[in-house]
């Protein structure tokens, strides 16, 4: 099916419930899904110098982002051409040349295969210039870097930002004013990754579920705008004004010591950008963010987010530790360590996902379906949008047999 360029008057449910719990179905996204399109992969300062990389898994393909000498970018897949070995792990500086661990080939930065141990002796016909890394894509948008595996997509980097680049953005990541908080805060989160990302686009539930924490606002003041297949979130509060924060959240900070972003504070840029298929950036006048959703299986993923602040108190006093539901055994922010109730803690993420694993629990229920979605740009006409990108690139044949019909669902 085609990618719709707007949000429908009357928003419907698309997906299936088996789309939110099968393994399969989640199988046939790895492949369909983020293995056929742009993935977060880090940002242009996890890069300064030689050498460095980072591997990302895109569905299930793993991929290489490193820097060359000559302070390019570039993207492999993180597999030896020898046996298929994976070359790396993490995020690291390996140097002038990548080495598979396993018998000791070498590669060039650029992927050019360099050096085989033995190669007249165990391989004389080989062609090293056939054999170098499979190739993949890189782009970088406002310090963002993202990749893909296919070495030639079918959509450019710059098609697929379907006009992201034309949006107001004051933060610089490479601004000596912005620093990172050092900790990892990773979630792991009981539900499906869609589950989570529906919950992010839905403006009908902020005046509800975090009237205590965000304070709404309520579905007809505030909006999503829709940029090739992302979206883009804004408060309409104040008359004539896209605002890119909630008016309470803004009355609540006046006093709190927070240190603004130089250039950060008037309005025009978006207070939310989820851009698909799993990332979520929300700038404010106070910082920077970014999460990705990494699925784990049907029922479960995980939540990375990335801290940025100028520097001060706040960015080495907002820790991992203090994230309610944190395990010092694991490192990870899960439900099962919640010492008090969800909606007593003030955290609007842990409210988040607290109702988000209510709704995968409800999902594993035969008679659960979807009624009735809030119309309109600060209902729920996102999610209905959301969902026919992710059917626009599920819409095979093969995934039609395998899945069933994509267009089943509950709509009334």
């Amino acid at each position: 099916m085609p990618v719709p360029t707007y949000l429908p008057d009357i928003p419907r449910q698309r997906l299936p419930r088996e789309a939110y719990v099968s393994e399969s179905w989640l199988e046939l996204e790895n492949r369909d899904l983020f293995g056929k399109s742009w993935t977060f992969a880090g940002v242009t300062t996890d890069f300064p110098n030689a050498g460095d990389f980072r591997t990302v898994q895109a569905g299930n393909q793993s991929l290489i982002v490193v820097r060359d000498g000559e302070g390019q970018l570039h993207s492999h897949h993180n597999i030896c051409r020898h046996r298929g070995t994976e070359l790396l792990e993490g995020c690291g500086n390996v140097g002038k040349t990548i080495v598979c661990p396993y018998h000791n080939w070498v590669y060039n930065l650029d992927g050019a295969l360099r050096g085989v141990p033995a190669q007249r002796e165990c391989f004389p016909d080989l062609d090293k210039n056939k054999s170098a890394l499979f190739g993949a894509s890189v782009g970088v948008f406002r310090d963002l870097v993202f990749v893909h595996p296919d070495p030639t997509p079918d959509q450019s980097f710059e098609d697929w930002l379907g006009g992201l680049d034309q949006v107001p953005w004051p933060h610089d990541l490479t601004s000596s004013e912005m620093r990172e908080n050092p900790d990892d805060v990773v979630y792991e989160i009981k539900c499906n990754w869609k589950v989570f990302f529906e919950n992010a686009i839905d403006g009908y539930h902020l005046a509800y579920l975090h009237k205590e924490t965000l304070g709404g606002p309520r579905h007809d003041k505030n909006l999503w705008e829709t940029f090739g297949r992302h979206m883009i979130w804004w408060s309409t509060e104040r008359e004539g004004v896209k605002h890119r924060i909630p008016q309470f959240v803004e009355n609540s900070a006046k006093g709190s010591g927070l240190k603004a972003v130089n250039n950060a504070v008037e309005p025009g840029y978006g207070g939310v950008y989820m851009i698909f298929p799993a990332t979520i950036v929300t700038p404010n006048p106070w910082g920077f963010s970014i999460s990705t959703m990494q699925p784990v299986d049907a029922n479960t993923m995980r939540l990375r987010v990335r801290n940025w602040s100028p520097k001060g108190w706040f960015t080495y006093t907002h820790r991992a530790a203090d994230i309610p539901g944190y395990d010092a055994e694991t490192g990870l922010i899960k439900s099962s360590k919640w010492t008090q109730h969800p909606l007593e803690t003030g955290d609007f993420q842990t409210e988040d996902v607290w109702v988000c694993e209510k709704m995968q629990r409800a999902m594993q229920s035969p008679r659960f379906e979807t009624g009735h979605l809030a119309k309109g740009a600060g209902g729920e006409a996102a999610i209905d949008f959301f969902q026919q990108v992710v059917l626009e690139y599920l819409s095979t044949s093969e995934t039609n047999s395998t899945a069933g019909d994509l267009h089943r669902g509950r709509s009334s």
